[in-house]
């Protein structure tokens, strides 16, 4: 997960705090998955896909290739 998150901070061009911030948590949280201490709640994901359609959900959740949806 820390590389697809990686990934779409890349895509969209944003730092994890402002992730963070579009998400509406806490900056706390995006630095624990990418440092590897946590893994994503299914809230999170909820959120990461309901504030980015574009993103493809599958993708997301690994099953998946292509990050955007066509």
């Amino acid at each position: 997960m820390r590389e697809k998150l990686l990934n779409l901070m890349k895509s969209e061009q944003l730092t994890a705090s402002k992730l963070a911030e579009l998400l509406g948590i806490q900056p706390s949280g995006i630095s624990h998955i990418l440092g590897g201490r946590n893994k994503p709640s299914f809230e999170m994901l909820c959120k990461i896909v309901n504030r980015f359609p574009q993103i493809n959900p599958y993708w997301l959740l690994g099953e998946a290739t292509e990050m955007r949806n066509a």
